[in-house]
């Protein structure tokens, strides 16, 4: 079996790739913005980081923000994006979260975007997270619910991309339900989350990123209240660690 962390690490040296979805990086920024803003922490991992946009905001509440990302493209542009003032707060890490060893209950909020549908084994993710935050830590985790009718619609889009462009990359397909299981047996518990489509599909360069912000917030809204939650397949969570 091919290496995923491989195949991710070619896929987002392309910058321009992830950048091209601004607009959901806004969303995920405001998002973890919500989610932080009445909790306490000191110490952040983010990982994988992208450009730093969604977590540096996190930089004037932390005496630590960790940033880790498999690209070495990525993490050079999130290095660029943090300001003068900050940087000793800042230890930046390109390499393979999987290969580094961490101390368990080294950091009380976890940010982990965009990651469960590249990785090797989602359950091995799961539990290497739980373990590295503290009791009465926080975890800020996203998935695409495998389970949701529109990830079928999502699934099969891609589907035919990929024979159009001969490409053998597949995401992969992870149940809500399965997460939810996983982090409670890892004594966690599910505190607040927001479902939204961060797909377009096939209609996506028919609006600009402004236009696509505009209408994903006016059809699901925010964290605070999340109209039509139901209908949304992307579900960012925050759970918190229980105490021993």
């Amino acid at each position: 079996m091919i290496d995923k962390s491989i195949l991710v690490k070619q896929l987002f040296e392309d910058t321009a790739l992830y950048l091209t979805y601004d607009y959901n990086l806004q969303i995920r920024k405001e998002t973890l913005e919500s989610f932080t803003k009445d909790i306490s922490y000191t110490s952040v991992l983010d990982m994988p980081c992208g450009t730093g946009t969604i977590s540096l905001s996190l930089l004037s509440k932390t005496k630590k923000l960790t940033l880790i990302d498999i690209s070495t493209n990525m993490l050079s542009l999130a290095e660029k994006n943090i300001p003068a003032s900050e940087k000793q707060k800042v230890i930046c890490i390109n390499d393979d979260f999987f290969k580094l060893e961490i101390p368990e209950e080294s950091y009380d909020l976890v940010i982990c975007l965009g990651l469960l549908a590249h990785v090797n084994s989602p359950e091995q993710l799961l539990s290497k997270l739980s373990k590295i935050i503290s009791p009465n830590g926080y975890l800020i985790i996203q998935n695409t619910d495998s389970m949701h009718f529109y990830s079928y619609l999502i699934r099969f889009y891609l589907g035919l991309k990929r024979i159009i462009s001969k490409s053998s990359y597949q995401l992969n397909k992870v149940e809500a339900s399965f997460l939810e299981n996983e982090l409670n047996k890892n004594g966690f518990e599910l505190k607040k989350q927001f479902r939204y489509n961060q797909s377009f599909l096939g209609f996506s360069n028919l609006f600009s990123n402004e236009k696509k912000y505009k209408l994903t917030r006016s059809f699901f809204g925010y964290v605070e209240h999340n109209k039509h939650a139901k209908w949304g397949s992307d579900i960012t969570y925050l759970f918190k660690k229980k105490s021993v």
